[in-house]
C-alpha cells in the first residue's frame, strides 16, 4: 500500500508543479503581450501627438495670415 500511496502522492506533486508552471508561463505571456501592445500604443500616440502639433503649427501659421492680410486690407481701404 505505501507504493502506491508514495505514487499518488508524487503524480499529486508534479501536477502542482506543473500547473504552478503552466500559471507562470501565462502570466509571462499575458505580461509580454501586454507591454508589447503598450509599446505598440506608446508608438502610435506620439506619431498622433506629433502630427497633431503640425496641424497646430499649420492652423497659427494659417490664422497669421489672414489676420496680417484683414489688418493689410484694412488700412488700403
Amino acid at each position: 500500500m505505501e507504493t502506491e500511496d508514495g505514487r499518488v502522492i508524487l503524480f499529486f506533486i508534479i501536477a502542482v508543479a506543473v500547473f504552478v508552471a503552466g500559471r507562470r508561463y501565462q502570466t509571462l505571456i499575458t505580461t509580454r503581450r501586454a507591454w508589447r501592445d503598450t509599446r505598440h500604443l506608446l508608438t502610435a500616440r506620439k506619431q498622433v501627438a506629433a502630427n497633431a502639433s503640425r496641424s497646430m503649427v499649420w492652423v497659427a501659421i494659417v490664422t497669421v495670415l489672414v489676420f496680417w492680410l484683414v489688418a493689410n486690407l484694412n488700412r488700403l481701404m
